[in-house]
């Protein structure tokens, strides 16, 4: 939950991107106008290769650890020189499916000032199908977008305004490598479609989704897939091409497969083309791209240089830059939300009461001094406070733990990993006050226990004050009278049951007004 820093002001402002995969780190700096121009002061690209040995220890490993804080430190230099005033950081699957992924990337914050936040694998789907489709030719017609990462593969069948089918495969060239070495050798056929079968079996339940839309185009975005495409086109001739081929067919593939894998990797390294930081990985990134064109019955793949960082600027512009024409991401976060509270059958008007007061006790709150919380962190108590009562549709007993549950457990597209707990302790301590008996609360970091500690108080008073689900109670705010904190509350009828409930947040109020607050709650006859 990165700190917003307001409104863009007259010269803009430059904010840096990156992208940290299980085998490439990427950058790019761009300085950008409150109307969406962007214009890109520098892109860098290291391969890090932060997933080796990853995947099959669940651990990141330290020489792999320390390669790719060596980058961050670069690039942190870099964006001081530029003037960065924002990051947007976002990692995937090396670091999610890591059990110290989280450890390693406080790490980099504190050494770098980076905040990365990790990504799930159907959001990391749907930003690149959005960072390469608004590069890409309109059109209502679906595409299948293909990723192939070091950790995992994503696929979206999407056209250019909507997504059909949002799929994160556990594939990728560095998983793929680990589990099939290529050695010094050449790579025998059997070691191959030994590669290839495992693609097909871990992929099988998406294939068969994704061909059921009949997609008449693939469209292919990774390194992965650029620099096969480079290799395919320049065999034979021995010369080198100055741009990345914009096509390429499932015979150049063939072909291409046949050339590395009939070589040594010595012998591979002087193949025309060939990226010798994917001297290791080619191979079975090649045996992804091919098993994938075979199983949805592709000719032809598509290739662009577009990706994540591209869906990651876009999604920027959309949210924060009033003069832009917004799809924004705001809405994939509000349907989303609104998706699961209603798959939950949750109560929509009594949540968007609650969301209304926990709103107007945030803004008069930060109004009154008492917390400096960012807008970011207001929107995400919205969202929380619609879905705080999800819980139920399990069952009411302990329907908090359930409503944690299903928010922690449920992939919410729009949001990170960290966002989606942050929400989900909110539901939690809306009938609980955090602290250390809650493996829910120990189990933050510590600048997200004191937002929760803070906000859920107010998720907690709003749902206090609609505890009948009757909306008399119109209006909840902090006021000053002179140095006394007052939580001013105005009801439209009598509400006996909301002002006992409330008398239950005293405790937590005062520690948070001061010991001299008072509560001033006003019905129609008569003053609390």
């Amino acid at each position: 939950m990165a700190a917003l820093l307001g409104e863009i002001g007259e010269n803009g402002r430059v904010v840096a991107f990156i992208d940290l995969g299980s085998n490439s780190l990427r950058l790019l700096v761009a300085r950008i106008t409150a109307q969406g121009v962007v214009r890109v002061l520098n892109e860098a690209k290291q391969m890090v290769r932060l997933g080796e040995g990853a995947f099959a220890s669940h651990r990141l490993q330290p020489a792999a650890m320390e390669r790719t804080m060596m980058s961050l430190c670069s690039f942190a230099d870099m964006c001081r020189g530029y003037g960065v005033e924002e990051y947007v950081a976002m990692a995937t699957a090396a670091s999610r499916d890591a059990d110290n992924g989280e450890a390693f990337l406080e790490q980099v914050r504190e050494k770098t000032g980076i905040d990365f936040e990790i990504i799930s694998g159907r959001e990391e789907a749907r930003l690149i199908w959005r960072g390469v489709a608004s590069g890409w030719e309109q059109s209502s017609n679906l595409r299948l977008y293909l990723d192939i990462g070091g950790g995992s593969t994503e696929m979206a069948a999407a056209s250019t305004n909507h997504a059909e089918e949002l799929d994160s495969l556990k594939i990728g060239c560095v998983r793929l490598a680990n589990m099939f070495p290529t050695g010094e050798k050449p790579v025998g056929s059997k070691v191959f479609e030994s590669m290839k079968m495992y693609v097909r079996n871990a992929g099988v339940h998406a294939f068969r989704r994704m061909a059921r839309l009949n997609i008449p185009q693939l469209v292919a975005s990774s390194g992965t897939a650029q620099n096969l495409a480079q290799i395919t086109a320049l065999l034979g001739s021995g010369t080198s091409a100055p741009d990345t081929p914009t096509v390429l067919s499932y015979r150049g593939l063939c072909r291409c497969v046949k050339e590395l894998c009939s070589r040594s990797r010595a012998e591979r390294a002087q193949l025309p083309g060939l990226n010798l930081k994917r001297l290791d990985v080619i191979v079975p990134g090649a045996a992804i791209l091919q098993t994938v064109l075979e199983e949805m019955n592709f000719d032809t793949a598509y290739i662009t240089s577009r990706g994540l960082r591209d869906g990651m600027v876009n999604e920027y512009v959309e949210r924060f830059c009033p003069g832009a024409q917004a799809y924004s991401n705001k809405s994939i976060r509000e349907k989303s939300v609104l998706r699961l509270g209603r798959s939950c059958r949750f109560e929509e008007a009594h949540s968007r009461h609650i969301s209304n007061l926990s709103l107007e006790l945030f803004d008069s709150a930060k109004a009154a001094g008492l917390h400096d919380c960012d807008d970011e962190v207001r929107e995400l108590l919205h969202y929380a406070a619609l879905l705080h009562d999800i819980g139920i549709f399990i069952a009411f007993s302990n329907h908090n733990a359930h409503s944690h549950y299903l928010i922690s457990n449920s992939e919410l597209l729009g949001f990170g990993e960290r966002e989606v707990r942050f929400m989900a302790a909110l539901a939690y301590f809306h009938r609980a006050k955090p602290g250390k008996k809650h493996s829910v609360y120990t189990e933050l970091d510590e600048r997200t226990k004191e937002l929760v500690r803070v906000n859920s108080l107010f998720l907690t008073i709003a749902e206090a004050l609609d505890k009948s689900h009757s909306e008399l109670v119109t209006s909840a705010r902090f006021t000053r009278d002179k140095k006394v904190c007052v939580l001013e509350i105005h009801c439209k009828g009598q509400a006996p049951i909301e002002r006992s409930r409330l008398m239950r947040c005293e405790e937590r109020l005062k520690k948070l007004c001061g010991e001299d607050m008072r509560i001033d709650f006003t019905e129609p006859e008569g003053r609390f």
